[in-house]
């Protein structure tokens, strides 16, 4: 260990002196980062090595590296440095740990991504290159990263045929994953849309396509390929239009046919084709779904000029998916985009958008859809169907505002929801729907006997339920006996639970007792939940804990503590409370406790019994130990911290904690 240490620490002589003979740091500095790391290489050189050791490493590193840089700027020494080694050692050294922790850590994602994200800060090209390389040896199976290099590839390489290499190679190795269909699709756009900009700047366009074209200089052993797109600007214009002027002479005229090769109705390649044959692949190569078909339309609409290509998509959905209701409601909220002109370099081109709302072309779109969503429902008369549509009609309900428009959505809606029923179509869901509706139109009677003929073939919706009892407003004691039948069909239902705990606090006619039965009775059915008094269930706590915390909150707000401690005494005795039903306890005799005796014991005691469950054992103790430490009863605190030593299961690490805490109460202290 000594041996390899002494060798790292050799290594950065020559930096250490330089810096000291430039006076960027003082002798007293250069010791200080000589012992710095010494320390870390001996961490480093363990046995047993940790990720940490060498994020620290890397930390200190950055740190100083960014501390040596301000000082070079402050002193104007940038420029004689320049070129020296002095420059680029402090990176060389960051790079090294982070190659050394890679190698040892070879299959930890996030020292890979951080080593990434310092090389593009750093703007590191070679270094990154290599990079993305060895991390995709060692995560082939990961898209993102794929994807990342790729990305880095087009944009700040300028190299799209590499990157469309990684693409493909990442296909290649996960034809079904979706996202690398999607980005290969995206990058074919995205390499089109640039040469189109320049042709449009060069003024190489279908419609002036002259004979006497400047031929651009073509090196016949490049591929097309390999074409580097860097970002246009303004200077790039200028500097092209001072080459033109000064190549007049290597001008040549070009050839009918090669004129028209030009021209981008002629070039299949910038028409499109390479994007369409990555859909066509897509589709066939990985599980299809109208939402990954739909993310192609999306990507579409990014670009411009892409109406036939959205239409190829749309033509293929209905080909393929004619039978499925999402493509169906998809292929008919399309006629809602609209293909409008944009200003791109001088040109005009067409891009897709959404129709405004206060678009005249709206009121035309929206007819179209409503026309394709009812030849829709003959060809595919399912419920899935009819419930798209109406969302589709109940979205547009609360988004128009034109008095006209809204009444015909509203008269559809009535009609749409009389032929679903016409048709024995109406799930639960619709019924829900159209309840909600018709409370929002304050069609209460039509509203009442909808719910009950929803009932009558749903009576385990617990949202019909609610609408129910919300009709009967006014009529406490029918609201009672339906939450009473509501929660015999619904007993596993926190919506129905929640919504019945609220009507037991907003009751202002109920009196304290009766209040306090309807809780205890509440807690009792609850707890009848469980198959046993100790097994447990995400859904099932979660009722309890709602109704028990209730029950003890309201205690405390309308009685007082004294109340809310016979309160939660009554439920740790009969109830079978869980962790955060204790901590909830705790909460409130803090917010309406008193720091006197007998406060202190009531803490202490719902503290006990957290540690009496079997829920992280560790995370009580050191809640438990925290309270005493800061009431200063360290004799007691001794008790429970060698009662926890026997309990938790990992002592070094509890005991590790409780050191922290006691050196965080003794610095309060």
């Amino acid at each position: 260990m000594a041996e390899s240490v002494q060798y790292y620490l050799e290594r950065m002589i020559p930096e250490l002196e330089g810096l000291e003979k430039k006076n960027i740091f003082s002798p007293v500095e250069i010791k200080s980062i000589i012992k710095k790391r010494t320390n870390f290489e001996y961490a480093l050189q363990r046995r047993i090595k940790q990720k940490i050791d060498f994020l620290r490493a890397i930390e200190y590193e950055i740190n100083l590296e960014d501390l040596r840089k301000k000082r070079i700027a402050r002193m104007g020494i940038a420029e004689s440095l320049k070129g020296s080694d002095l420059q680029y050692s402090g990176a060389r050294r960051i790079y090294n740990l982070f190659r050394r922790a890679t190698i040892k850590f070879k299959s930890d994602l996030s020292l890979w991504l951080q080593y990434i994200d310092y090389a593009k800060r750093s703007k590191a090209n070679n270094v990154l290159s290599s990079v993305f390389v060895q991390a995709i040896q060692y995560h082939p199976n990961n898209a993102s990263l794929w994807i990342m290099a790729a990305t880095w590839e087009n944009e700040q390489n300028a190299n799209m045929a590499a990157a469309r290499i990684l693409l493909q190679r990442a296909l290649r190795l996960m034809p079904e994953n979706q996202q690398l269909w999607h980005e290969y699709f995206r990058l074919e756009l995205l390499y089109i849309e640039k040469i189109k900009l320049r042709r449009r700047i060069l003024g190489i366009n279908q419609e002036k396509n002259q004979e006497d074209i400047a031929a651009m200089e073509v090196d016949s052993e490049e591929d097309d390929n390999t074409i580097n797109l860097p970002a246009v600007t303004g200077e790039d214009v200028a500097q092209w239009k001072d080459d033109e002027e000064n190549t007049q002479k290597n001008k040549k005229k070009l050839t009918k046919e090669e004129a028209a090769a030009l021209e981008e109705a002629n070039n299949p390649i910038l028409q499109g084709l390479l994007a369409k044959i990555i859909y066509d692949n897509a589709i066939q190569s990985t599980a299809d779904s109208i939402e990954f078909r739909q993310k192609f339309v999306d990507i579409y609409r990014e670009f411009t000029d892409t109406r036939k290509d959205i239409d190829y998509v749309y033509e293929t959905i209905r080909r393929d998916m004619i039978d499925n209701p999402q493509a169906r409601a998809f292929l008919a909220t399309s006629h809602l985009f609209v293909f409008t002109q944009v200003e791109e370099v001088e040109e005009k081109e067409e891009k897709s958008q959404y129709i405004s709302v206060s678009d005249p072309a709206f009121v035309p779109a929206l007819k179209k859809c409503i026309d394709e969503f009812d030849n829709a429902l003959i060809d595919v008369p399912q419920s899935d169907m009819w419930e798209l549509y109406i969302n589709f009609l109940l979205g547009w309900y609360t988004l128009v505002n034109e008095e006209n428009l809204k009444l015909y959505v509203v008269k559809l809606l009535q009609k749409t929801f009389k032929a679903c029923k016409k048709q024995n179509k109406l799930n639960a869901k619709l019924y829900e729907l159209w309840v909600a509706h018709l409370i929002e139109q304050d069609d209460q009677g039509k509203a009442e006997n909808v719910v009950l003929q929803g009932l009558e073939s749903h009576s385990n919706n617990a949202m019909l339920w609610i609408y129910r009892i919300q009709l009967a407003q006014g009529d406490q004691k029918e609201q009672r006996k339906l939450y009473a039948t509501a929660l015999d069909y619904n007993l596993e239902s926190l919506l129905l639970w929640n919504s019945y705990k609220d009507w037991i606090l907003s009751n202002t006619k109920l009196s304290i007792e009766e209040t306090d039965k309807l809780f205890f009775q509440a807690c009792e059915k609850a707890t009848t939940l469980l198959p046993s008094v100790t097994s447990e269930s995400a859904d099932r706590n979660g009722i309890k804990q709602v109704l028990q915390s209730s029950y003890v909150q309201w205690a405390a707000e309308s009685q007082g503590i004294v109340a809310a401690r016979d309160v939660y005494k009554k439920i740790i005795k009969n109830f079978y409370p869980t962790y955060t039903f204790f901590i909830k306890c705790i909460e409130i005799e803090g917010q309406f406790g008193s720091a006197d005796v007998t406060g202190q014991e009531s803490v202490e005691y719902l503290y006990d019994r957290t540690t009496r469950l079997e829920d992280d054992k560790e995370k009580s103790y050191i809640s438990y130990l925290a309270y005493l430490y800061s009431q200063k009863k360290f004799q007691k605190s001794n008790q429970v911290y060698n009662r926890a030593c026997k309990e938790v299961s990992n002592k070094e690490s509890f005991d590790l904690k409780v050191q922290k805490l006691k050196a965080s109460h003794q610095a309060i202290l």
